[in-house]
């Protein structure tokens, strides 16, 4: 099958960036031709200023990205097409010049980017659903957007227009999400509940070996910032006995991690950003890894890392994730944001090497059941055939 995917990639190296990698070897080694229409936030810095002028206007709409692409599946010619991220520099507009086309739209969403101004349904330090119902203006009140007025602004007033337009629920055939909680948002977000399709991360198990040996310490991957819980996590490891934590990532709490005490007194070291290998080395020697997640985290792709090392997973019991993560049966599970009840957890299994492997060796399970290429691509091919069959019914304005 020709297929296209389109993605804009984010500054910092994301999880949704590693999703979209997975995603490319996934269907690759299929047998699945590819095209791609991606763009990066990294050649942001070499615009013009000219260019960056105008940056904030192409969040909200691309005349000219909406003709590229509509050229460019009119020269290629893909029986369907794969889109991921879109802001900012592709915009909502190539659904638009998708559509002109009749190329069915298979929209992977794995945040809350059509419902939130910053995709996270988090801000001030808290979760929130304020724009959910489609009062946008929220969103730039709250400036929450790199607490930026004019950044802010610039989403608020996309989603508002591309809700009003009814952009996705007229271009996409259908939302693949990684967990039920996930898809029930946009739901109430007024996207159309029969559209939504539930498919695991694209994810490679072999990536990482199982690695079953008790480790000496816990992992936390992620970015480093309030609503991923690393401070949550940084309190807890002070109340812990013996336990090293290390902290592999970069975000904007990154000058904060490193003078917290746990990180000044050395119960936790801060490795800064670490990928491959490397990475796959830090993951098989620890104990177990943390998900202190605090906001509406969804199967974050560390997860399906540490079940496939056969690692157990701590993590906050929110959202889509105790989805996967069962209490006592593949990791433990606890309050967001209570690092006493999250000390409990990690001392509890650190000192439980038993318990480390019989939780460990069901985290492999889980993978192989869950999270296996061959389980994802029938999953996924299954997405694809129905979208194509299905796309005139959607031309012919049957929504």
């Amino acid at each position: 099958m020709r297929i296209l995917l389109c993605h804009n990639r984010y500054v910092m190296r994301t999880g949704e960036d590693m999703a979209f990698d997975s995603l490319r070897i996934l269907l690759e080694r299929a047998g699945h031709q590819l095209l791609f229409y991606t763009r990066d936030n990294q050649s942001i810095s070499s615009f013009d200023f000219s260019d960056k002028f105008l940056l904030p206007g192409r969040a909200l709409y691309s005349s000219k990205n909406r003709k590229d692409i509509s050229a460019f599946v009119n020269r290629e010619k893909p029986a369907v097409a794969i889109v991921q991220n879109v802001f900012p520099l592709l915009s909502p507009s190539i659904y638009y010049g998708l559509a002109e086309s009749n190329i069915p739209v298979i929209q992977l969403v794995f945040n809350y980017r059509m419902l939130c101004a910053n995709g996270q349904l988090y801000t001030n330090g808290k979760i929130c659903e304020r724009c959910v119902g489609g009062n946008y203006l929220h969103g730039f009140l709250r400036r929450c957007y790199r607490e930026s007025y004019m950044l802010s602004g610039v989403y608020s007033a996309s989603l508002a227009v591309h809700r009003m337009a009814d952009t996705w629920r007229k271009c996409v055939r259908f939302f693949v999400v990684p967990d039920k909680f996930l898809g029930n948002k946009l739901v109430e977000g007024n996207l159309p509940a029969d559209r939504m399709r539930t498919i695991a991360n694209p994810f490679d198990i072999d990536s990482c070996r199982a690695a079953p040996q008790p480790g000496d310490y816990a992992l936390f991957v992620g970015l480093l910032s309030r609503q991923k819980g690393i401070f949550t996590l940084l309190d807890a490891i002070m109340r812990c006995d013996g336990i090293r934590l290390i902290i592999v990532g970069d975000g904007p709490e990154r000058e904060n991690v490193r003078c917290h005490p746990a990180v000044v007194a050395g119960h936790a070291e801060l490795k800064g950003r670490v990928y491959g290998e490397k990475l796959n080395e830090l993951m098989a020697g620890c104990a177990f890894v943390v998900v202190p997640s605090e906001w509406y985290d969804n199967l974050p792709m560390v997860v399906c890392q540490a079940f496939a090392t056969a690692k157990p997973v701590i993590a906050s019991r929110i959202n889509g994730i105790p989805e996967y993560v069962g209490h006592e049966h593949n990791g433990l599970l606890f309050p967001p944001g209570d690092s006493q009840e999250l000390a409990r957890a990690m001392q509890r299994l650190f000192l439980d090497a038993s318990l480390q492997a019989l939780l460990g060796g069901r985290a492999r399970q889980t993978a192989e059941e869950l999270f296996h290429p061959k389980r994802w691509m029938r999953q996924m091919d299954g997405v694809l055939e129905e979208a194509i069959r299905t796309q005139p019914d959607l031309v012919r304005g049957e929504r």
